[in-house]
């Protein structure tokens, strides 16, 4: 079971993943005229609307980012 997490204000950051950061699977940005960042994760213990969190990438793409950080704007179980 996975969660997709669509966060607000969202920053993508650089360096390594760090303890407490949840890993994700794959992140989304979706640039149309409502902006929409998420992530999907199958970590058991997603954060709650409304919690601020910091997420890792699963492995290194070479993006020039690692993290993403953002509070939770809603949560769905997929």
């Amino acid at each position: 079971m996975t969660f997709r997490l669509y966060l607000r204000s969202a920053k993508v950051l650089d360096g390594p993943g760090k303890p407490g950061d949840i890993p994700v699977e794959r992140f989304f940005i979706n640039a149309s005229e409502v902006p929409e960042v998420w992530v999907d994760t199958a970590a058991t213990t997603a954060p709650d609307v409304g919690k601020a969190a910091t997420f890792v990438l699963s492995r290194n793409l070479k993006l020039g980012f690692l993290r993403i950080s953002g509070t939770v704007e809603r949560k769905i179980r997929r």
